[in-house]
């Protein structure tokens, strides 16, 4: 790969490497893209329902609907009924599941040294501080209208 000096172009190859050992790291898991967050959500957020989780995750209640099915096959989760309202069912993470998410934190911890090992604490505070000024750049212009 050609090398980028530009600052655009560097975000994007430390972007694409994160993603490269992201899936390295995830892959002995045998998990389909996004399953990780998604069981990371719900271990956050306990039992939700597939529209609730659409919406958090900012993806489509089909696609939520898939990952839900492969994920009840291999044991990580289950549907029940919502004890307020009946109409609603909502997933939760079996045993299992939470056994897999202890998995998945020991694997982003990793993968969090890995990134910032050669950083001082001074470097990583100020690092982070830019990494919240561009999110919230982003996430101002991606809330606007059009």
């Amino acid at each position: 790969m050609e090398k980028n000096n530009d600052l655009y172009g560097i975000f994007k190859e430390v972007i694409r490497e994160h993603f490269i050992r992201r899936e390295k790291l995830l892959s002995g898991l045998k998990l389909y893209r996004g399953q990780a967050p998604m069981l990371l959500l719900l271990s956050e957020k306990g039992g939700l329902t597939q529209k609730e989780i659409a919406e958090e995750m900012k993806i489509k209640p089909s696609t939520v609907a898939i990952m839900v099915r492969r994920m009840r096959k291999r044991g990580l989760v289950i549907t029940q009924r919502d004890e307020k309202d009946r109409r609603f069912s909502k997933v939760y993470l079996t045993d299992e599941g939470r056994k897999f998410i202890c998995k998945l934190k020991k694997i982003f911890k990793q993968l969090e040294e890995e990134c910032f090992s050669n950083f001082s604490e001074e470097e990583r505070e100020i690092l982070k501080n830019y990494l919240e000024r561009i999110r919230d750049n982003l996430k101002k212009f991606n809330e606007e209208k059009g």
